[in-house]
């Protein structure tokens, strides 16, 4: 078969630097780290929104939030906006997605008949239910995250039918110890790992390869684990791996903490009794749950970043699984494999857990690799984006002009050097304190965060001197010639914009 076949897997809330291939040095991710090695990888690539559902959308879209309109988690892509698993099965590709997509609400009410909400699967005729979905003519789908992948969904489905009472197992009551009081969302997951979500994404992504080795069909295969997504529980074989203790913590001097947004002290200030304020789906909470670590202990930090090693080394081992099926199945010479994930995690960088408005390039910085015909080895320092994974794809498939409505631009030129964009971009857009909106602006020196409704906010680090963002120079008389230029790019080529034409259906 000439054609060319895609796989692009995601994972969930992964900063590039979890890998070893990005410079990670207790992490285990060899399978990861060879898609680098025998491919590109990229080092400035970005999300244009740090939250999960606005950045899948763009991913599949190639547009900024403000175009595809989903701009918070409680909202859904609008059946009208093109996708590129779409585009591709009306070329004659065979697409399927598995794992998680969220791509609509999770907690959408029935009525509207979402695949992605639990609602749906309590509705008639939804055990068989195997899509379409936005593009992809079948899926095999996981929602939510890992204590609650067992509550609906075609993993719940099969967990059920394996083992009935399992799921409690993924329950931090049923782990070999109880979760620290001072963090609750950290434990040993006691399901065993062939029955973990995990594994189950792996086990339908080589099932689906299998299935197309003797086909003609050329296929897109979308893999996206849930995982390394708080709560940090991997299972109990994976956190044995790694020992809390020879974590190293993340370093918050004096000098760094009057320049973190001070509104990051009310997001979430619930740390004791964390899980439980998070599922409740208060209303009256902002997305993306960010916490200070001022009241979490050093060992409780130091289990939480070993836990999400943990978690990354468990996604390796089936991307590792991944890939040897598509060399048993003949599929490796044709074939591109991407890498990303939709956003990063603090991680108790800046003194804060998780992600949410202050736009860090902990959270915004992804890991981008990608390897298969075309794509030469090497590394790429050009300014990157998710608005750009479409047309790339789309691209190395021979149909560059198939979704001209797109903001981003085929990376393919930047296999050979050229020089990509001056600028990348986004926003941040709130469920609840709409005056935390902004706007962020990067070049190859400077990053510079507005606040609309909030002039003298804002953030700004030079990236070449003060790569991890600890000094805020945004209030340095010395910078105000660089913030207006920089603010003047935003008002040309970025104006506010948030509001859009959606609705919010519910939390999440």
């Amino acid at each position: 078969m000439s054609a060319r076949n895609f796989v692009f897997i995601c994972t969930d809330q992964q900063r590039s630097d979890s890998l070893g291939c990005y410079g990670n040095r207790q992490v285990r991710s060899p399978h990861i780290d060879a898609i680098a090695r025998h491919g590109m990888r990229f080092d400035r690539h970005i999300t244009p929104m740090q939250i999960c559902s606005p950045s899948r959308a763009t991913m599949v879209s190639g547009c900024f939030p403000r175009r595809h309109s989903l701009i918070v988690n409680g909202m859904a892509l609008p059946a009208h906006v093109p996708t590129l698993p779409g585009i591709l099965a009306d070329h004659g590709y065979r697409t399927h997605g598995v794992g998680k997509q969220h791509l609509q609400p999770l907690l959408a009410p029935a009525g509207y008949r979402m695949p992605d909400s639990r609602a749906f699967w309590n509705s008639p005729g939804a055990t068989d239910w195997t899509g379409p979905y936005y593009g992809y003519q079948t899926l095999d789908l996981l929602l939510g995250e890992s204590d609650t992948a067992h509550l609906a969904g075609h993993y719940a489905n099969w967990l059920r039918e394996q083992s009935p009472d399992a799921w409690k197992l993924l329950l931090p009551d049923s782990a070999p110890a109880a979760p620290p009081e001072d963090l609750d969302e950290i434990w040993c997951c006691a399901l065993p790992v062939e029955l973990h979500y995990n594994t189950w994404i792996t086990g339908r992504s080589v099932d689906f390869i299998r299935s197309m080795a003797c086909s003609d069909i050329p296929f897109f295969l979308f893999v996206s684990f849930p995982d390394p997504h708080h709560p940090f529980d991997p299972p109990t074989e994976y956190a044995q791996r790694y020992d809390p203790a020879g974590m190293p913590l993340p370093v918050v001097s004096d000098t760094e903490r009057p320049g973190i947004p001070a509104y990051c002290r009310d997001l979430y200030p619930h740390v004791q009794g964390f899980r439980e304020s998070y599922w409740s789906g208060d209303q009256g909470v902002e997305a993306g749950s960010t916490i200070l670590t001022d009241a979490i202990s050093e060992d409780s930090l130091r289990k939480a970043i070993a836990y999400t090693h943990a978690m990354v080394e468990m996604i390796d081992d089936g991307v590792g699984r991944i890939m040897a099926e598509l060399s048993d199945a003949g599929f490796a010479d044709n074939t591109n494999v991407f890498f990303t994930s939709d956003h990063g995690e603090y991680l108790g960088d800046h003194g804060l857990l998780h992600k949410g408005p202050a736009s860090y390039r902990q959270l915004t910085e992804v890991s981008m690799l990608m390897c298969g015909p075309g794509i030469r080895t090497g590394r790429s320092d050009a300014l990157t984006s998710h608005i750009d994974l479409a047309p790339t794809i789309l691209d190395l498939a021979g149909l560059k002009d198939a979704m001209p409505g797109s903001d981003g631009v085929s990376m393919v030129p930047l296999f050979d050097g050229a020089a990509g964009r001056e600028f990348n971009f986004g926003e941040y857009h709130p469920t609840v304190k709409q005056d935390l909106y902004n706007q962020t602006v990067q070049n190859r020196t400077w990053r510079l965060t507005r606040y609309p409704e909030h002039p003298r906010w804002g953030e700004l680090f030079n990236l070449e001197e003060d790569p991890g963002e600890c000094v805020n120079l945004f209030g340095d008389p010395g910078h105000r010639e660089v913030i207006r230029e920089l603010s003047g790019v935003l008002a040309e080529s970025f104006p506010p914009c948030p509001a859009v034409d959606n609705t919010v259906l519910c939390k999440w």
